[in-house]
């Protein structure tokens, strides 16, 4: 029963799940194995008395651990009143939590006896007021164990008051950790925190701090501070500069001296969560130079600047005399940070984890590929590295190149297409998440790079430290791993085949191939095991379409080869038909000549020499006659006849029609006009050339048998004239041409 609120009430249940009691009433006995107590939705519209008389005097309440009094209901009006030593029978509990919204009152003694207490949880505690929780604290008899206190969300109207007096009411105890988040607090002797000697971590985040005189530090040394943590993320303070509060800086070097600087205070703490700070314009620095006048040590291990619009960060630092290399993380994710100078993370040489997800650091590597890859070069001790969702198309070959202690590589939610960046030399690598890329098919070189993570660690290597690393990521280092889910795999076509069998049949991926899919030919998900079926299919099909394409063209090929085979040796067989008849024609009919031959006058006394007569010789041993076979228009044109018509009969009884060409012929109207009649005859015509003779000088048809056609030449030397081939080559084309 709960004091004089629940005596009467009706509908009291409990519940029991494993280890837990939940009940809206304080039962009388707890049940054997019971080692946490819920105490829920008890409030009523009256005051409620807690009290040692009545409550917790069973002896199964002795071996409660966790003790929970919740009450979500609106009820701001009512008070719960905890007396003097009500819980204290509860020799074992080691936890109490209070979250509720009435008044809360503690009698000065209502936490005497709770010796292995060493939690006070009261979240969201609306109606606590300070003043009373510090009576109830104060005194070395008085949760004597106390290790975390939280005070998140308690509500003062006024704003709270965290001066000497309450904090002085924690020392002589181990206090750990005090949560003051999600508060209003209007003072804060930060100086007497660190009086409290065991104190290791403070949580002020999204407090709302007022400008207050009582901001002092004096006296405080970076050495009070080393051994804590705070958490001072998403708060605004008053008398705490915002270092973000202007949004562009450009062309700077600052100067950085310690004792003219608060914030060099902060960074003597072993954890600072500055996350949030800026809720303004986007910060942006350009060439920013930072140097000290001293060498200066930064002793925070840990820096966490999560979500403070940080969109450029140019800064250079003097790595010789602003020394950061105690920072083992650092967290700049969610930035939307599109540019980050080397120099910032290379001179945290002691860095282990960097996280620089959820940016926009594509857009550094577009401006300066160069600077991009230099990113981690002096990051030797380098563990775990994030680069998630920052649209990263590709990285460069070598930028893991001097981070041989990599343990886990988080590329998760960008753009790769394939893993060309070199893993091979990284030993102890044993995650890498490529999860939600752009990765439809791996070519061979992404195959060899994951294909190195196969490799066993190395031998005599103290995992310790990579298990701590790797367990945030739900993975273990001794098992080395890929994740490949959300990329678009592709088993449309035969060219997905290699990759699609490396998928299923590798054992570093994390999902199985079950797990994994990819998208078919009708753009369908399969399974990935399923999907060798399929791929096999569709090479199966490719390959009997190009055999039959190849058979189909080859068998095309042979038809048309045999069919240009039959019609050449039947043109040759009727040219060789035509060639006997025209030998017969010129043996039977003694009006008939072999060649007409044309040629001007001027040119007479050559032809006279050097080609009638060879010419006639070679026709007749080639036809069997010796009868004249050469068609001369001064031997053989009729007296008394028409020119023209004279040609013309003549070249009808001509199988071919030669001109000897010279400067002279092209020249002669005649013999031009007797080209020309011989082409409207459609006679074959052979030119011979007699020596150089100007091109110029030719009619447009005569040229255009020049280049085209294969000539018959004289070349001069000394007034001598010499046929280039012979004279049986010349009568054997005269015959041949003759018979086309």
């Amino acid at each position: 029963m709960l004091g004089n609120s629940r005596t009467s009430a009706v509908n009291s249940t409990c519940s029991l799940s494993t280890e837990t009691l939940t009940c809206n009433y304080v039962p009388e006995e707890i049940p054997d194995g019971v080692l946490s107590v819920t105490i829920k939705d008890f409030m009523l519209d009256k005051d409620l008395f807690v009290t040692h008389d009545e409550l917790f005097q069973s002896e199964s309440w002795k071996n409660v651990k966790y003790l929970t009094f919740k009450d979500d209901q609106d009820i701001s009006s009512t008070r719960f009143i905890l007396k003097d030593a009500t819980l204290i029978n509860l020799h074992q509990l080691k936890m109490l939590r209070i979250h509720m919204n009435s008044i809360l009152i503690f009698e000065p003694n209502a936490f005497l006896g709770l010796q292995n207490v060493n939690t006070l949880d009261f979240t969201g505690c609306t109606g606590l007021h300070l003043y009373r929780l510090r009576k109830a604290l104060n005194g070395l008899d008085k949760v004597p164990n106390l290790e975390h206190l939280s005070l998140q969300g308690v509500y003062s109207y006024d704003g709270l008051n965290f001066d000497r007096t309450f904090i002085s009411c924690l020392h002589g105890k181990p206090l750990k950790t005090l949560d003051f988040s999600k508060t209003h607090i209007a003072s804060f002797e930060v100086a007497f925190l660190w009086t409290i000697s065991d104190l290791e971590f403070i949580n002020v985040s999204r407090v709302t701090f007022e400008v207050s005189d009582s901001y002092q530090f004096a006296n405080v040394t970076p050495a009070d501070v080393h051994r804590m943590g705070v958490d001072i993320s998403y708060s605004t303070a008053g008398s705490l500069a915002n270092p973000f509060s202007s949004n562009t800086f450009a062309n700077l070097k600052i100067p950085f001296v310690e004792d003219s600087i608060p914030w060099s205070l902060y960074f003597a703490l072993r954890m600072l969560n500055i996350s949030g700070f800026n809720v303004g314009q986007p910060c942006r620095l350009y060439n920013i130079e930072i140097w000290s006048v001293h060498k200066f040590k930064i002793l925070t291990n840990q820096l966490i600047a999560k979500r403070n619009k940080l969109q450029r960060l140019d800064i250079n630092l003097d790595c010789d005399n602003f020394d950061i290399s105690s920072i083992i993380h650092f967290d700049l994710s969610e930035n939307t940070l599109e540019y980050l100078h080397p120099s910032l993370p290379n001179c945290m040489t002691g860095l282990e984890h960097l996280d620089l997800s959820v940016n926009n650091l594509n857009d550094m590597l577009k401006e300066n590929e160069q600077l991009f890859g230099q990113l981690l070069n002096n990051t030797e001790r380098l563990k775990y590295i994030s680069l998630a969702s920052n649209q990263l198309v590709d990285l460069p070959d070598d930028f893991f190149e001097g981070n041989k202690n990599l343990v886990a590589i988080n590329l998760a939610g960008n753009r790769l297409t394939q893993v060309h960046f070199k893993l091979h030399h990284l030993k102890h690598l044993s995650f890498i998440d490529l999860s939600s890329n752009n990765i439809r098919i791996l070519d061979s070189m992404t195959m060899k790079q994951l294909d190195a993570m196969r490799i066993d660690l190395e031998p005599n290597v103290d995992n310790t430290d990579n298990m701590k690393m790797t367990s945030r990521d739900g993975y273990i280092s001794s098992i080395r791993k890929v994740r490949l889910k959300g990329n678009p795999f592709s088993c449309d076509a035969c060219e997905t085949l290699s990759s699609i069998r490396w998928l299923v049949s590798t054992t570093i991926t994390e999902s199985s191939p079950d797990e994994l899919t990819c998208k078919g030919e009708d753009d369908t998900n399969i399974s990935l095991r399923d999907a060798v079926v399929v791929v096999e299919g569709i090479c199966e099909r490719k390959m009997k379409i190009i055999v039959i394409t190849i058979t189909s063209v080859v068998g095309s090929a042979i038809c048309v080869g045999a069919v240009l085979m039959i019609y050449i040796r039947r043109r040759r067989a009727l040219k060789q038909r035509r060639r006997h008849d025209i030998i017969e024609l010129l043996r039977q009919d003694e009006t008939r000549f072999a060649v007409f031959l044309s040629f001007c006058n001027e040119d007479d006394e050559f032809v006279q020499e050097n080609v009638i007569g060879p010419l006639n010789d070679g026709l007749q041993r080639i036809v069997g006659t010796e009868r004249n076979l050469n068609c001369i228009g001064d031997v053989e044109y009729r007296t008394g006849r028409y020119v023209h018509d004279e040609f013309l009969r003549c070249i009808e009884l001509c199988t071919v029609f030669l001109c000897v060409v010279s400067d002279n012929y092209c020249n002669s109207s005649y013999c031009v006009q007797e080209f020309d009649l011989a082409t409207q005859k459609t006679k074959p015509v052979i030119l011979m050339m007699k020596g150089d003779v100007d091109i110029g000088l030719m009619t447009p048809a005569m040229q255009l048998l020049f280049r085209n056609q294969v000539r018959v030449l004289w070349e001069e030397n000394n007034g001598e004239y010499r046929l280039k081939t012979s004279w049986e080559n010349v009568c054997e084309s005269i015959l041949d041409i003759g018979s086309d």
